[in-house]
């Protein structure tokens, strides 16, 4: 039987997690929800004392710790606020992990050092309008053109999109390929021919933002492309694996929360 019992080191991290949560996060909430805005500074405020780089290898910045720091983080971090946490969760297990697990060396000192700072900001381009998240029906296209590839398309639902400094794109390079004929895009904010189209308005975890993400002939250096071509649905499906993971004791942070609220209202 696999032991889940915490370490040490690892109840020390929940413990002053936890206090930073109730400390820098709780008031932030009501704003942040009320207002759909997401208060991007507490990239940096999570990135000082090290949180953000809790799972990530310590020749980026991180602290070399494994997946079990990410599991304490989203429960934490889900119970206090769902929304103000799916923008560190898009960040860190959807945009960051794909270029660590993905990336080339020069891609991860250039996203992962500033990105664990939390001087960077990641997003995750894969769902669409007409598409959602099914990649068999993908209309994003990459097409090579020398050195650099020329994206057109339309990505939906795409949280932090409105303030993203890079996000990491899905596109179709080769049609006849079907599903493995996608590759995956570093796309930075900035780049002629991205856009973000509009912020879209929200049910629920209105503290998180989310927008439409528009390409027009986005031309990008090839050198921006993570792993090989048309390699791209199985280094998208590989990062979301371990997303879901965590996704997981995010659900269980909100369950938690949810009990703690009905129990003191009972």
């Amino acid at each position: 039987m696999i032991d889940l019992s915490l370490t040490d080191e690892q109840k020390a991290f929940r413990d002053a997690l936890r206090k930073f949560a109730k400390n820098e996060i709780v008031p932030l909430v009501d704003q942040a929800e009320e207002r759909a805005e997401y208060p991007q500074f507490i990239f940096r405020k999570m990135g000082e004392p090290g949180y953000l780089g809790a799972r990530f290898p310590e020749e980026f910045g991180g602290s070399g710790g494994d997946t079990m720091f990410s599991v304490i983080m989203s429960e934490e971090l889900g119970y206090v606020s769902p929304g103000i946490y799916l923008g560190i969760y898009v960040h860190l297990y959807l945009a960051m992990s794909g270029i660590l697990f993905f990336g080339s060396n020069e891609q991860k000192k250039k996203y992962l050092i500033p990105g664990i700072r939390g001087d960077m900001i990641g997003a995750w381009g894969f769902a669409e309008p007409g598409a959602g998240s099914d990649p068999g029906s993908m209309t994003t296209r990459a097409k090579r053109d020398g050195s650099d590839f020329i994206i057109n398309g339309t990505k939906m639902f795409i949280t932090n999109g409105t303030f993203a400094d890079f996000v990491v794109v899905t596109a179709v390079t080769d049609p006849s390929l079907g599903m493995k004929g996608i590759s995956l895009f570093i796309v930075d904010k900035g780049t002629p021919g991205f856009s973000v189209s509009k912020k879209l308005n929200k049910m629920g975890m209105k503290a998180s933002e989310a927008a439409e993400l528009v390409f027009e002939d986005c031309r990008v250096p090839a050198s921006n492309m993570l792993g090989k071509e048309n390699t791209g649905f199985i280094a998208a499906m590989g990062t979301l694996t371990e997303g879901r993971i965590v996704a997981a004791a995010f659900a269980v942070g909100m369950g938690r929360a949810a009990y703690d609220a009905a129990l003191d209202y009972a």
